[in-house]
């Protein structure tokens, strides 16, 4: 599901002109030159369905598939049995668990907990949680059957989803966004090839169903759970394209918290709901050469930069203020790699310990988002006229000790007591910290061992990651906006 906005990259006017348009910003030159209103850059949205998995639900469909209802003898392992021990056992899928029996290891406040009352209320949101919990008990048993079930499941919710689309009433409805999250996890898990576009498309048509909805909408117990759901993937994906948000907007700030506390992963998320700007604006200044003003420009930018560095450094400061315990604690590393058949070099003998995986996430974001501002001041910090940096130590060795705190985080987030939690939190930081160790030596051990972990997730069935480390960093927004080609 995604908003196309067509192949032209020209202004609304000079589109419907059919003439050639520079793409300049706010207004084109074609149009200042000719005295006419520039009609913009913005598209009119059509859903349509772009799925990665396209093809190979295609193939599922035309293999015969055994009804949903009869018995077949399949082995599910990590279900929670009555007393609240994992435990292995038969089931037959007409028993499938539900999606909170299948994602057990969860966030205390989840936007998967706001799912149970929508079930059976949406037909294509029904069939979306089926495929989903199909394609993951097909992984986690070996069966290939149920996950092709799970496949089919996936195009008949995308068919639904459509029609839904294309209704005025049930556009808005949560069930829709359900319907829409839940197939983006799906993408997650079984995105096909070196395409990301099946996943790109459900985020870009996610957020602009949010947009749409306005955050007025998400004030309720059921839209704020999916609004904090989505609010995390959606500051992510902005900054891996690095691009200004309305997440970052003052109402989106507030408002979706007019009855709800804020926890502070979700303070932290105000702060780096900053960085997408920042790093557009970053990315622009430091390609304009002939402004004659770029010089004020661009201290400015580096002003707002070390500003949001800041904020960041006292976001942490209350925190380990706040906190009872040790925010975390060194043990020594051991084997976490038991899936893929990497075997990592022992270059990081301390692991990161954390008392919950909440404070493990506020970490790893934290982090990450020090590094995109570093990585951002590391840019513009060469301009003649630039302050001087207030860090006395080097920009690139502190960012480096910030890539290897999060590389020694992924034992504790790959642990079996993360369950999915930890994987699917994992690829940014990790790709952002890799980064680091590139500008390092970029065939260096530790760029290596970063690859090693994107392996070992993707044996663990969440193949995202590795997609994106093989990507040149520069080169992602592009890549993002493509699907993966170039």
């Amino acid at each position: 599901m995604v908003g196309v906005a067509g192949k032209s990259q020209g202004c609304n006017t000079c589109r419907k002109r059919k003439v050639k348009c520079d793409g300049e910003r706010p207004s084109c030159g074609q149009c200042r030159k000719g005295k006419r209103v520039c009609g913009g850059y913005q598209r009119d949205r059509h859903f349509k369905n772009l799925s990665a998995l396209d093809h190979d639900t295609l193939l599922a469909r035309t293999q015969p598939l055994a009804p949903i209802t009869q018995p077949s003898a399949i082995i599910y392992s990590d279900v929670v049995g009555e007393e609240g021990k994992r435990e292995s056992q038969e089931q037959t899928p007409q028993e499938q668990p539900n999606i909170e029996a299948l994602f057990f290891y969860l966030p205390p406040v989840s936007w998967l907990q706001a799912l149970a009352p929508l079930q059976g209320t949406n037909s294509s949101f029904d069939i979306a949680m089926s495929a989903l919990s199909m394609v993951r008990l097909g992984r986690q048993s070996g069966n290939e059957t149920l996950r092709r079930e799970g496949l089919a499941n996936y195009g008949k919710a995308l068919e639904g989803l459509q029609k839904v689309l294309s209704n005025g009433k049930l556009v808005f409805q949560e069930q829709t966004l359900a319907a829409s999250m839940t197939l983006s996890i799906f993408e997650v898990l079984e995105v096909s090839g070196e395409t990301t576009y099946g996943w790109i498309s459900h985020i870009e048509g996610i957020s602009r169903l949010f947009q749409l909805r306005g955050p007025k909408m998400h004030v309720s117990e059921s839209g704020h759970l999916l609004f904090q759901g989505f609010r995390p993937t959606g500051i992510l994906y902005a900054l891996a394209t690095r691009k200004a948000t309305y997440l970052a907007d003052q109402d989106w700030l507030t408002i979706p918290w007019t009855t709800m506390p804020k926890s502070d992963f979700h303070h932290l998320l105000d702060i780096m709901a900053k960085i997408p700007t920042l790093a557009e604006a970053t990315e622009r200044i430091s390609k304009e050469s002939n402004s004659q003003d770029i010089d004020s420009q661009w201290i400015e930018c580096l002003r707002r930069n070390w500003d949001v560095h800041n904020q960041l450094d006292n976001f942490y400061e209350e925190l380990s203020r706040r906190s009872t315990e040790q925010l975390y604690t060194e043990t020594p590393a051991t084997i976490f790699c038991t899936k893929s058949n990497i075997e990592l070099e022992d270059i990081f003998p301390v692991s990161l310990h954390f008392p919950t995986f909440e404070i493990a996430r506020i970490h790893l974001f934290y982090w990450a988002a020090l590094l995109w501002i570093h990585n951002n001041i590391s840019i513009l910090q060469p301009s003649p006229s630039s302050p001087t940096t207030p860090s006395q130590q080097p920009l690139l060795t502190c960012s480096l000790e910030i890539a290897t705190q999060i590389a020694q985080s992924m034992q504790y987030l790959l642990s079996p007591e993360m369950h999915t939690r930890g994987p699917q939190n994992v690829f940014h930081p990790l790709r952002i910290a890799q980064q680091v160790f590139s500008k390092k030596d970029q065939d260096g051990r530790e760029v290596k061992w970063c690859k090693g972990v994107f392996e070992e997730v993707d044996a663990r069935g969440y193949p995202f990651g590795k997609i994106l480390s093989g990507w040149d960093w520069d080169n992602i927004p592009v890549l993002l906006s493509t699907g993966g080609s170039l």
